[in-house]
């Protein structure tokens, strides 16, 4: 009954938080900076639409009698009421999604986090390892040499593949080359996360096919914050843990 009213009860944060943010569509340029500009604002510009900051362009304002002001800092008190244990927010910038998601399942390094109406991502240590109910999913991937580099927070270079289903309902897969960058120390702050972190800016590249990953890891390894790319199809997704 308790599991049943906090599905309930992470619900209504999800409608409140996917009314709260109106993210604009993120750049690979702009990817080391878009979540803390999205963090930032979600907890500065009560009221209004968020993350109108991203790309210079001006957030919409809500209008008419019914649009009533949103406390970002009560949504987010109410997701970490919601829950016991971890929680984390998923946007994805180019529909406006948001998911709060919390952990369902482990197996070694591998944890499974979904949401309320059944998405599912898998972290492994924190970098994303397979996706499901995104549509166009991440099926599989071999990330082992960039989670090693990316939680030891060291610069690196190797290969990431990903396998994804195509069309015909045949498995696909897509290894690139990539470069890890170590970069500045930056505080994280949000819900009851409360850490310096260093970004770590992930570079990848197969012909014409690019993408960046950026990382914000604690001293003990942890990625308290990420923007990471899912496939073609989805883009990225910014994920942002309110507490682990």
């Amino acid at each position: 009954m308790r599991d049943q009213l906090a599905a309930r009860t992470l619900w209504s944060v999800c409608v409140a938080l996917a009314m709260a943010f109106a993210l604009n569509g993120c750049g690979s340029d702009a990817s080391e900076t878009e979540l803390s500009k999205a963090t930032a604002t979600f907890l500065t510009d009560t009221g209004k639409k968020l993350g109108s900051k991203l790309d210079g362009s001006k957030a919409a304002r809500p209008t008419g009698p019914s649009a009533a002001p949103v406390d970002p800092e009560a949504i987010v008190g109410k997701a970490l009421a919601a829950t016991r244990g971890p929680i984390a927010l998923v946007v994805r910038p180019e529909t406006k999604a948001v998911l709060a998601i919390s952990p369902v399942g482990r197996n070694g390094d591998y944890v499974t986090w979904g949401s309320a109406p059944g998405q599912g991502l898998t972290f492994q240590r924190g970098v994303l390892a397979n996706t499901r109910g995104l549509g166009d999913d991440l099926m599989a991937s071999r990330i082992d040499t960039a989670v090693s580099a990316i939680t030891a927070r060291r610069n690196a270079t190797y290969k990431r593949e990903h396998t994804y289903l195509g069309d015909l309902g045949q498995n696909t897969s897509l290894v690139v080359d990539c470069t890890l960058t170590r970069g500045k120390t930056e505080r994280v702050s949000l819900g009851a996360i409360n850490a310096d972190a260093v970004i770590m800016k992930e570079s990848c590249r197969r012909g014409e096919i690019a993408f960046n990953n950026v990382y914000w890891v604690d001293g003990n390894g942890r990625v308290l914050k990420s923007s990471q790319w899912v496939g073609q199809r989805i883009g990225s997704l910014a994920i942002q843990n309110l507490r682990l």
